[in-house]
């Protein structure tokens, strides 16, 4: 099955994985048809579970690079059915996200937060779809709520590089 691996915190804050490095790492590690989407810790693999394949990841990610770097793994199947759940209008004037939970019951915690002027939150199946206006993503309400109460627990996408990860697929 194809699989989506999402990494967290990955060429932001001082840890960089390269694509060229995390391809190699992840056949390496034993996945296979291993492609990368952009240099934004994102990579499709056939695996046999998401799970497997998250936790694959996650090991050689850590023996690599000396630390833990937390992996999303997911069919590209229920990813699709996630893009295309997306409720908020895409526009030029927001920017479309979906918010991951790492941890289970983030999702259902963050989609009880308010949200910001021109901001828009919705749940999903362990998912936040959000929509903040252009400028706001680390500074809006919700932007600094997520920082606060689910920092480590979550990875965000943009809407628009999930389906790269889709077509890569």
């Amino acid at each position: 099955m194809r699989v989506a691996l999402l990494l967290r915190g990955v060429n932001v804050g001082g840890v960089t994985v390269r694509s060229a490095d995390l391809r190699a790492l992840l056949a390496d590690a034993g996945l296979g048809d291993v492609a990368t989407v952009l240099a934004s810790g994102n990579a499709v693999v056939t695996a046999g579970s998401a799970a497997t394949a998250a936790t694959t990841a996650e090991a050689a990610l850590e023996a690599r690079y000396g630390r833990r770097i937390r992996v999303l793994g997911i069919e590209v199947d229920a990813l699709q059915r996630i893009v295309d759940a997306y409720p908020h209008g895409e526009d030029d004037e927001h920017t479309p996200y979906v918010v991951f939970e790492l941890e289970p019951g983030i999702a259902e915690e963050l989609a009880a937060l308010d949200p910001g002027e021109g901001e828009s939150i919705a749940a999903g199946a362990g998912v936040v779809h959000w929509a903040n206006p252009k400028g706001t993503t680390l500074t809006s309400p919700f932007a600094k709520a997520l920082e606060r109460t689910a920092k480590d627990r979550v990875t965000t996408r943009n809407v628009r590089t999930l389906r790269k990860v889709i077509a890569a697929a």
